[in-house]
């Protein structure tokens, strides 16, 4: 028994210093429970990215009229600088993991099968609310991956797939994936869908798996029939709040961070623009409800982006992630975040439980 107090003492020791036990998170307990959490995850979107698109776009943000300005801490466990997958972990799950893992704890050795948190999806379903996934990226991509299965690499798309149709998710929606068949989705109970037609006439207590035009994503002047971000929000939340107990849902725009590595800042700032009209419609919905969290992040930072003054132009220093702290943006003042504050990425989550009325025995899930 001593030895077994001795290894378990020394496990909490390992997990505090790679930020992955979740208790009292933020610091602050004066916070208030919310029935609906929605995460908007602007994938590659730091200060400066956003600064950019309001020089070349608009100023008219909707994250920037938000009342808690915060920021986020994005290191991994294995290095400074992570990658989307352990970025996105942390954001799921509460822990901090090495890059390239799919919401898997940082222990080399462990299966996959014994080295598994729940992600903030999971909880959600166990506790009886309804979850969803609304990215622009593929389906099995890094994101949408680390709410829906678990893996010990992101490069294993095939079998994110898979295990995203085991998952009790009730929608999933994103660009189209190789590793997705209409036979596979039938297979995990889901009707797949690959219209904005199809996917406005889903009723509540469909169980669904969106797979669209990755082009049409990319491209916001797109009028075929592929869905906007905002619209897919929109419907999203709109099958979501059929339940009685509420409802998490994820939403991504993965393609600043696409045109970020490709240092294309005009498709990176319109991707911006065509984010916050989806986190519009998230507020919308939230100051009409009365019970809904909204938070917005990234992931990581892109591009280095950094302004010349003399030139008066924003400019891209890397096409690869960067270390800096990124945008936290918060809808209420009650939900236990600080503006000016600077909390570790895996810290948004867990608070973001505890706003869900969840504590530290059921997110993160800590024990082996």
């Amino acid at each position: 028994m001593k030895i077994i107090a001795f290894f378990t003492s020394i496990m909490l020791v390992i997990l505090n210093f790679f930020g992955m036990t979740g208790s009292n998170a933020t610091g602050h307990d004066d916070y208030r429970t919310y029935k609906n959490v929605i995460l908007m995850i602007g994938d590659g979107m730091g200060f400066n990215t956003i600064e950019a698109t309001k020089k070349l776009k608009t100023d008219d943000l909707s994250m920037e009229k938000m009342p808690v300005h915060c920021q986020s801490q994005t290191r991994s466990a294995s290095s400074k600088v992570t990658d989307s997958a352990a970025g996105a972990t942390a954001l799921a799950c509460g822990v901090r993991t090495y890059n390239g893992a799919i919401g898997v704890y940082n222990f080399a050795g462990l299966s996959v099968k014994n080295n598994v948190p729940k992600s903030l999806c999971e909880v959600a379903k166990e506790k009886a609310k309804l979850a969803g996934i609304v990215t622009t990226d593929k389906t099995s991509g890094a994101t949408p991956a680390c709410f829906s299965a678990h893996a010990a690499q992101r490069k294993l798309e095939k079998a994110i797939s898979t295990r995203q149709m085991q998952s009790d998710l009730d929608l999933i929606w994103g660009s189209a994936s190789e590793s997705v068949t209409e036979a596979l989705c039938n297979e995990g109970g889901f009707d797949m869908i690959t219209t904005s037609e199809e996917m406005n006439s889903l009723e509540p207590g469909s169980k669904s798996f969106g797979q669209f035009n990755m082009d049409s994503f990319a491209n916001v002047t797109d009028e075929g029939d592929n869905p906007y971000l905002y619209e897919m929000t929109e419907k999203a939340i709109e099958l979501l709040d059929s339940g009685d107990n509420g409802f998490f849902l994820m939403v991504e725009a993965a393609h600043i961070d696409k045109f970020s590595h490709k240092n294309i800042i005009d498709g990176s700032t319109s991707q911006v623009v065509e984010f916050s009209k989806a986190i519009q419609t998230a507020l919308d919905f939230a100051e009409k409800d009365g019970d809904t969290l909204v938070l917005v992040t990234a992931d990581h930072e892109t591009g280095g982006i950094q302004y010349d003054e003399a030139k008066d132009e924003y400019y891209y220093t890397t096409t690869r992630h960067t270390g800096v702290n990124v945008p936290v943006f918060v809808s209420a003042k009650d939900a236990g975040f600080v503006s000016g504050e600077a909390y570790k990425n895996c810290e948004l989550s867990v608070q973001l439980a505890r706003v869900l009325g969840w504590d530290e025995n059921v997110f993160p899930a800590t024990k082996f």
